[in-house]
């Protein structure tokens, strides 16, 4: 497929991420989604998730 999609539940570790293809479902309390047909490097994605991390923590929280 061309997206990978990791996913964490709440209460789950690093080792319990789930890691598997096809589009994003809620199947997880938390997903990230990659496009793969993008040709998304390891470097681009550890920096996005960086940047979300920024977000979440400068915004408000629980988002409206």
């Amino acid at each position: 497929m061309a997206t990978r999609r990791y996913g964490l539940s709440r209460g789950e570790t690093d080792f319990q991420v789930t890691e598997a293809v096809g589009a994003a479902t809620a199947t997880d309390d938390m997903e990230f989604t990659v496009d793969l047909t993008k040709n998304i490097t390891k470097e681009e994605a550890m920096r996005t998730l960086r940047m979300f991390e920024r977000w979440i923590l400068k915004g408000n929280w629980p988002p409206a």
